[in-house]
């Protein structure tokens, strides 16, 4: 399964790649302070190169994102497209079957929707997104345990049940938005913005996101 998500976001991202002018590749990404759309494109490329390269080490963490962008910097989108084509058969034959954690195929889908919000498109299709906010939807409940108990309820009454404790708290969100602040990519404004009943914790806001807390909002796209 991951494995075809993975190919069909490479396919979406190059080809929206392949029409932005170098204005739009100049374009900062909200979503990764200090990056543009070329270096969220040298770090999608970068990490598929490593896959194949067997050239792992510090993954997924800031030094090994940054060289992807590094070595990549000036390399025009053509170059960059072909040397993801020529890797990704190694990282889709490296992906599990399932959504089990941090993968490829969860960065494609992140960055995917990054890139759409950087550009001031529409935010990427359900289908595409679906499965991770499947798998994703009990995150949060590595912070309640046996404290509480968060229902989390999306716009299709999707629902998740996270914790186990006596008191509830229930949270409608869109899925969309769930997802983005799962990924980390809404500011601990947004996410208590959201309609949870009662107010959330300060402990649950800031841990909501799979990769920390941040405190600059982000744009919302169209729908």
């Amino acid at each position: 399964m991951l494995d075809a998500i993975y190919r069909a976001a490479r396919g979406r991202i190059g080809a929206l790649a392949a029409g932005l002018g170098d204005h739009q590749l100049r374009t900062p990404v909200p979503a990764t302070p200090g990056w543009t759309v070329h270096h969220v494109l040298a770090h999608l490329v970068g990490g598929a190169a490593d896959v194949l390269a067997g050239r792992l080490d510090g993954a997924p963490g800031d030094s090994w994102t940054a060289r992807h962008v590094a070595e990549r910097r000036r390399r025009p989108v053509e170059e960059l497209l072909d040397e993801w084509q020529r890797a990704a058969p190694a990282v889709e034959a490296s992906l599990p079957e399932r959504h089990t954690g941090p993968n490829l195929a969860a960065d494609a889908i992140c960055h995917e929707a990054d890139l759409h919000e950087a550009l001031g498109l529409a935010r990427t299709d359900r289908e595409h997104w679906q499965p991770f906010l499947a798998a994703m939807g009990h995150f949060p409940g590595r912070r309640l345990r046996d404290t509480a108990t968060l229902v989390i309820t999306d716009e299709l009454d999707r629902q998740w049940r996270c914790g186990s404790g006596e008191s509830v708290m229930e949270l409608r969100a869109d899925g969309y938005e769930l997802l983005r602040g799962l990924f980390s990519r809404r500011s601990r404004r947004q996410i208590a913005g959201w309609d949870w009943s009662p107010a959330p914790p300060a402990e649950l806001v800031d841990g909501f996101g799979a990769f920390g807390p941040r405190d600059d909002d982000q744009p919302i796209p169209v729908g």
